[in-house]
């Protein structure tokens, strides 16, 4: 175990830098990425699929027979051609539904402001502009969810940046 562990340590440098370059391609072109990752997943699916597919046409020659693995090829192969289509509209789903919780929480937050006020001195205001910032994010989110999905993952793209970068500096010295 201990051998294990001295070797991802020596290997920290390798793993900084392919944080950095990927957060980097990440944060200059995140539709790129995004794109050629949908490619990627699409291409791996076939690629599962052929093993599959082959194994499910032997069978039928050996035994007559087409057993499972000619329809896990099959559920690949279809699984693949949705992977382009339907990944957008489900990506966009996310930063919607989102966007409708942390609308119907702001109006909350703005409405009950004035009955969890505890003491008599303590302004209503930080509640109710906190209420208005959720129902602005909220609304944005759910208006335009596409780009919202690219905005956080340009975020996660400087995240990775800086991480790299720590990882550099902070890996131990050999």
């Amino acid at each position: 175990m201990q051998t294990m562990f001295d070797r991802l340590q020596r290997w920290s440098w390798l793993r900084g830098l392919l944080m950095i370059l990927i957060g980097a391609w990440i944060l200059i072109a995140p539709r790129q990425v995004y794109r050629s990752f949908i490619w990627i997943v699409a291409a791996v699916l076939i690629i599962a699929a052929i093993p599959k597919l082959i194994d499910g046409f032997s069978a039928r020659k050996a035994s007559g027979t087409y057993g499972t693995s000619l329809f896990t090829g099959g559920f690949y192969l279809l699984l693949a051609l949705m992977v382009p289509v339907i990944v957008r509209p489900l990506m966009s789903l996310g930063p919607l539904l989102l966007g409708i919780v942390l609308m119907i929480y702001g109006v909350n937050k703005i409405l009950s402001a004035r009955n969890r006020q505890q003491f008599v001195n303590v302004s209503v205001w930080p509640t109710v502009i906190y209420g208005v910032v959720l129902l602005i994010m909220g609304f944005i989110m759910a208006l335009n969810p596409f780009r919202t999905v690219m905005m956080v993952f340009s975020f996660f793209g400087g995240l990775l940046v800086v991480m790299g970068i720590l990882q550099l500096f902070t890996r131990p010295r050999a």
